[in-house]
């Protein structure tokens, strides 16, 4: 409740702490109010001098948070809460010393503790001066910790989870949503979705993002921060919304000046169906060329329906226009984010192209929207496949033959 820089919360803290100087938690809740005063004071600035105010005001904060930290050891020894704020005051102080033996004392109490771990872990990333190599090289030597702890295997996640941050960071929100889901793959990490939805509502796949958000609040029910974030999205995806809504009438206006009026509504719909019948004959008939001229007919009184552009994409496919098709599949999804055939389509378009990320975040995209589809992990395990990783391929394969997937299955069976 207290990890939040709000100076309404230090006299209800300093009350606390006179009313019950012999208990642990008003110390930890106050050290833990001091570390997020220490951070609003630092700023946005991933590097900050020491000589300026605002590196002064921050170690203030962390001076008495550590002094509170060090009143609950005393009260109640080895708690690791304790031992992982010290590691990030070390971390943000640059204080080497610090982080390590908050490190060294943590394991003395909790020799397969997790969490002071995942953030010693943190300090060791290039941007803190470490490198993915240091990062690799200490979670090799808590493996043999995951026998007593399973959870110590999520650690593995912590290098793919922070590329993601740097690519968000940079602006380069495709990457990060790759590196996050690499990193869901190895730790249901509420954060973890909650960065992905970020890098979702960025990218203005707001459907995607709400299912992250929707899983992250799941995970942490009633986080502030989280509800917050699913707010911002929520007014973003609504004003996207209404700016595509003006963009379309805009260009249906340009367009289609010199067609003949539209009456009615009634009318359009008649037409729509008029053409899109005709349309499903001569697609039946294999007579592709004349299906796709009545269902662009058909899209012409009705851009909304997704199924025009699918089934024409479909017609695009047997005339060998795979440019057609994928831009078709493409509005198809716009329309209905579960049209879950035509990610396929597009994903096994891309793949067909060697172009294996886009394949690869195309499956990552419908699974977001039916997680509980085996024959997507399927998909994406042969993407994997033709692009060389296969230890993913095997892995997503597995997965889609423990959900029931047949197919899969002797996939697996004859690896």
């Amino acid at each position: 409740m207290f990890k939040k820089a709000d100076s309404a919360y230090e006299p209800v803290l300093q009350n606390w702490v006179k009313q019950f100087p012999t208990s642990y938690a008003p110390y930890v809740a106050r050290a833990e109010y001091y570390c997020a005063c220490a951070l609003q004071a630092r700023g946005n600035k991933r590097a900050i001098e020491k000589d300026q105010s605002e590196y002064k005001e921050m170690e203030r904060y962390y001076s008495l948070a550590l002094l509170d930290i060090d009143q609950a050891l005393k009260l109640k020894v080895g708690m690791d809460v304790c031992y992982t704020l010290k590691v990030e005051i070390g971390m943000a102080l640059e204080k080497e010393e610090l982080i390590t033996s908050a490190l060294i004392e943590a394991a003395k109490y909790h020799p397969y503790e997790y969490r002071v771990r995942l953030k010693y872990l943190q300090t060791l990333t290039p941007r803190n001066g470490g490198s993915y190599e240091k990062m690799e090289g200490f979670i090799a030597s808590c493996v043999k910790y995951a026998v007593y702890n399973p959870k110590i295997k999520e650690l593995s996640a912590a290098i793919p989870a922070d590329k993601g941050s740097v690519f968000s960071y940079l602006g380069k929100y495709d990457q990060a949503v790759k590196m996050y889901t690499e990193a869901l793959k190895y730790s249901n990490y509420h954060s973890y979705y909650a960065a992905r939805g970020d890098a979702y509502a960025k990218l203005q796949e707001y459907k995607l993002a709400m299912a992250d958000y929707d899983r992250a609040l799941e995970l942490s029910p009633n986080d502030p921060e989280y509800l917050h974030r699913k707010a911002q999205a929520i007014t973003s995806q609504n004003r996207f919304i209404d700016a595509q809504k003006m963009k379309r009438q805009s260009n249906q206006a340009d367009t289609y000046d010199d067609w003949p009026p539209k009456k009615s509504s009634k009318v359009e719909n008649e037409q729509a169906i008029k053409h899109a019948q005709k349309g499903n004959d001569f697609m039946n008939a294999g007579q592709y060329g004349q299906a796709i001229s009545e269902y662009t007919e058909a899209i012409r009184f009705l851009p909304d329906e997704y199924v025009l552009y699918h089934n024409r994409a479909l017609c695009y496919l047997q005339s060998n226009n795979e440019e057609g098709a994928l831009q078709d599949f493409l509005h198809a999804i716009e329309r209905k984010r579960d049209d879950i055939d035509a990610y396929i389509k597009i994903t096994t378009i891309y793949a067909n192209r060697g172009m294996f990320d886009d394949a690869i975040n195309s499956m990552n995209k419908a699974i977001v929207v039916k997680p509980d589809d085996a024959e997507l992990f399927y998909y994406r395990g042969k993407v994997y496949e033709k692009r060389g990783m296969n230890v993913e391929a095997l892995q997503d394969i597995r997965q889609a033959c423990e959900m029931g997937y047949q197919r899969a299955c002797w996939n697996v069976i004859y690896k």
